[in-house]
Formats: structure tokens, C-alpha cells, sequence
């Protein structure tokens, strides 16, 4: 089995993920064995991300960039295509923040790319989480004690560390496999642990 070593930087300006700028450093790729073949995983292929920071309706506003890593690594028959670790990038597309009269905090998030040994993929992926509303609450007070209603406020949206996020790839991943026997110059492949587990398609590669 191939791995692949990453040395990540992280300089965060003015400690914001928004602001955040990264610098990757990954192991060289071996040189392609004689034989070995061009694949790629298909728009669509899954990815299980988790954060790497709390996000919050308090905290954040919509454009704020944050980082997530790959729960499990993708391989296919064994070598390891993306590893675990490797950093994804998302955005906060929406932030309402809670408010008065029971207003509960929205929070929207979608996903940007990952960075991969074979460079960075863009990603598809959407996730909400809503805070808890004082709706009933609010009105409860304000039939009973006129304005005070106005005071109760929801909850705000949050996010936690370690949460977990799919994703799917918006592009074909192209990487070079290690030798399986006589092969298709570029194929459409499956990663290890979901069907079909070979090629769903011997195809010319998507122009790139």
C-alpha cells in the first residue's frame, strides 16, 4: 500500500478561519510504475469530512471559511488515494443570527474543495443546523405580560468541533494506480468498500 506524508501550515491572519491562507506540503508521489494505469473517481464518489473548528451563528457570518479533514482515507485496492487527515475547505453560505420574540439561529454551510497528494478537488455539500426556538414561549409572555414577550430570545445555531459532514466530489479525482495486470489507459473507478469495487466504466478521460 502507497501512504502519503502531509506537513500542513496553517498562518491564520487576525485569528479568523475566514481569513485563514494554507500551505501544503505533501510527500512526492512515487514515479509511475510501467504499467500502471490513469483513473478516476467519478463526480459524486462520497466523503466523510468532520470540522476542525465550532461554528456558531454568534461567532460567524455568511463568507467565513473553515477547515475540515477526511474521517477515513478513500483507497482503491488498497492504495490510498486521499488519506485521512487531508484538509477541506467550506464556506458559511448563510448566519441569522437568534434574536428577540423567540428567533431561532440558521445556520448553512457548503463545501469548497479538499487538497489532495494529486491536487485540490472541488466538493459538493450542504449542511444546516437550526438553534432552538422560544416562538411558544415569547407569546405565552407577551399574552400574559404584554411586552415582555420581546425579551425571550432562541437559541443560536452551533456546529461542534468534530462534527461530522458529508461530502461529494463536484469533478472526476484523477490519480495513478498501481499496476493491476493488463488496463484501460483512463477509467472510471469505485473506492474500496463500495459497489461496484472495479470499474464502472472504461471511458476516455473528461477533457481537464
Amino acid at each position: 500500500m502507497r501512504t502519503f506524508a502531509m506537513t500542513m501550515l496553517l498562518t491564520l491572519a487576525g485569528g479568523t478561519a475566514a481569513q485563514a491562507q494554507d500551505t501544503y506540503y505533501w510527500q512526492p508521489l512515487p514515479a509511475a510504475a510501467a504499467g500502471a494505469q490513469r483513473m478516476y473517481f467519478p463526480m459524486g464518489t462520497p466523503i466523510t469530512l468532520t470540522t476542525r473548528t465550532e461554528l456558531s451563528t454568534k461567532d460567524n457570518k455568511a463568507g467565513d471559511r473553515f477547515y475540515l479533514e477526511v474521517a477515513e482515507p478513500v483507497t482503491f485496492r488498497g492504495q490510498v488515494v486521499i488519506p485521512a487527515g487531508s484538509i477541506a475547505v467550506g464556506e458559511v453560505a448563510r448566519a441569522e443570527r437568534n434574536g428577540h420574540f423567540g428567533k431561532k439561529g440558521k445556520l448553512d454551510i457548503r463545501l469548497l474543495y479538499v487538497q489532495t497528494p494529486w491536487g485540490p478537488v472541488r466538493l459538493d455539500g450542504h449542511q444546516a443546523k437550526e438553534g432552538k426556538s422560544g416562538t411558544v414561549a415569547s407569546i405565552a409572555t407577551i399574552t400574559l405580560a404584554s411586552t415582555l414577550g420581546f425579551l425571550i430570545h432562541g437559541t443560536s445555531a452551533t456546529m461542534k468541533f468534530g462534527s461530522t459532514v458529508q461530502a461529494y466530489l463536484a469533478e472526476p479525482l484523477a490519480f495513478t494506480a498501481t499496476p493491476q495486470g493488463p488496463g484501460v489507459a483512463m477509467t472510471y473507478v469505485q473506492p474500496d468498500g463500495r459497489s461496484p469495487l472495479d470499474a464502472i466504466a472504461a471511458s476516455p478521460a473528461p477533457g481537464r
